[in-house]
């Protein structure tokens, strides 16, 4: 008297792995690999980080909801995660906690060398284009608004071209336009 119990993955979850492109997926088997790699050589921060790094990532895609995901999706989760932990190295200097500062620092440097291999646009890169972009835009018409610079802007195709995401592109259009005001 077995019964079978047959477990079944929600659609979100599986469509989203399957919608993930190829980039995508090569990071996180990168990540897995590491994993192992880590738990064999007892490296304790980097397991611990990479796990954090695998559950930040699995929370998007149950998040997504069978949205495409991609390397600037990753790119985000990551920025997202050395935020946090800036954030929490400047407050454990600030209560003198220099233990953990390190700890943070180690972790710090673990996310940051995963993000640089992502086939992504930095930060500093962007920046750079949308200052480019801003001028053009303020040469042509000089009182123009953010809702028409975002008008005037192709998301279809700018953001494959300058390798970035749009969330990056807009907060960056959205900074410093308020920067030239």
């Amino acid at each position: 008297m077995f019964r079978s119990v047959i477990w079944l993955v929600p659609r979100s979850r599986l469509a989203a792995r399957f919608a993930s492109n190829a980039t995508y997926n090569a990071a996180l088997a990168s990540l897995k690999k590491d994993l192992k790699q880590a738990m064999i050589s007892k490296d304790d921060v980097k397991k611990t980080t990479i796990r954090s790094l695998l559950s930040s990532i699995k929370n998007k895609e149950i998040d997504s909801k069978g949205e495409e995901l991609n390397e600037f999706s990753l790119s985000e989760i990551y920025a997202k995660l050395i935020n946090q932990r800036t954030d929490s190295i400047d407050e454990f200097l600030k209560n003198g906690r220099e233990d953990l500062v390190a700890k943070e620092r180690q972790e710090l440097a673990i996310i940051k060398s995963y993000l640089h291999e992502l086939p992504v646009a930095s930060k500093e890169e962007v920046d750079t284009k949308v200052a480019e972009l801003l001028k053009s835009f303020r040469e042509a018409t000089p009182d123009l608004q953010l809702k028409q610079i975002f008008g005037k802007i192709d998301w279809e195709t700018l953001p494959a071209e300058w390798k970035a995401s749009p969330k990056t592109i807009k907060s960056s259009i959205v900074g410093q336009f308020k920067q030239n005001q």
